[in-house]
């Protein structure tokens, strides 16, 4: 898979994430922020990148579906995030499935980018 490719989907991704992240803190947004889309993009490019190159091209949905709800399983504690500044996370089912879908977005971005064809 060419480099290119790689560095567009990230690209794509993270601001895919970097976007969903704004629109759920509503428009509050600090310079810090942006790297954890960003790492988090990285990731889920390298596990696009192996998906696509070389483990197959169907159900990516399903695979991309999987990761974001392995990430949403363990809810972090409300003191955690009193301790970061930060919001309690939404516990409810609604919310892990809207943050699980955030995910399968980001893997129906890859799909674009580097699935094949």
């Amino acid at each position: 898979m060419a480099l290119s490719r790689l560095l567009l989907g990230w690209a794509l991704v993270a601001l895919w994430l970097f976007g969903w992240d704004l629109g759920a803190a509503r428009g509050a947004w600090e310079r810090r922020s942006a790297l954890l889309p960003a790492g988090e993009a990285l990731l889920l490019t390298l596990v696009g990148a192996l998906w696509f190159g070389s483990l197959g091209s169907g159900a990516w949905w399903l695979v991309f579906a999987l990761v974001g709800a392995l990430r949403e399983w363990p809810a972090l504690s409300e003191t955690t995030a009193r301790v970061k500044g930060r919001p309690a996370p939404r516990r409810g089912l609604a919310g892990r499935l809207l943050r699980t879908f955030r995910v399968v977005g980001a893997g129906g971005i890859l799909a674009w980018v580097m699935g094949p064809g």
